[in-house]
């Protein structure tokens, strides 16, 4: 299971890798060896998707320390495999929703950088959007490139996250975001069973 990737691919992974290992402790610990070791790759046909024409703005509302991982995907954009979680039969989830909002895996089971015990993706939501609440069987680290939502976390009070900011979930813990003031570009990075299950929605906490 080998091939030749985009050249930004790489970039992409290695800008993010940086960012963990200098900016991010809370992030190295949680990925392990899984987010620095060599993976197999699997290129993927490109699917676009029309986020991808706002992205450019996104560098504008990063901080120094994620803007090179925010251009980073923006360059790498194109050459990814763009996708939904939902569809408007899932709670929460409506066309505006829909038009506003796609993700990508970088490392993942299935991703171009395959990984067994890690999913690394990253994703995009519009101003006045909100991410229904949800669980998964994977914790999972969010974390801010740029941009900013309300993160709602079961047994915790809200929490506002800029550029830089990470939000920890435990296994099935409730959780949702808000994009109220500005759109949010965001990398989501998930370790445990089930990396690629579908999340559980509701429609209110």
């Amino acid at each position: 299971m080998t091939g030749a990737l985009h050249p930004s691919l790489h970039r992409l992974r290695d800008a993010l890798r940086t960012y963990a290992r200098t900016e991010a402790p809370d992030i190295q610990a949680f990925c392990g060896a899984a987010l620095a070791e060599d993976h197999l790759e699997q290129p993927l046909p490109p699917h676009s998707w029309p986020v991808i024409d706002r992205l450019a703005l996104m560098a504008e509302q990063a901080c120094p320390a994620t803007e090179p991982v925010v251009r980073a995907v923006i360059a790498a954009a194109p050459h990814l495999h763009w996708r939904h979680s939902y569809t408007q039969d899932d709670p929460g989830i409506d066309a505006s929703y829909l038009a506003s909002s796609g993700w990508f895996n970088l490392i993942a089971p299935s991703g171009p950088f395959v990984s067994r015990s890690l999913r690394l993706s990253v994703g995009y939501w519009g101003e006045g959007l909100h991410y229904p609440h949800h669980h998964h069987g994977p914790e999972e680290i969010y974390l801010t490139l740029a941009g900013s939502a309300v993160y709602l976390s079961e047994g915790r009070a809200p929490l506002r996250g800029g550029p830089g900011a990470t939000v920890a979930h435990h296994a099935r813990q409730w959780h949702a975001a808000t994009m109220d003031q500005a759109p949010l570009l965001a990398a989501a990075f998930w370790r445990g069973d089930g990396l690629e299950v579908k999340s559980v929605l509701r429609d209110a906490p």
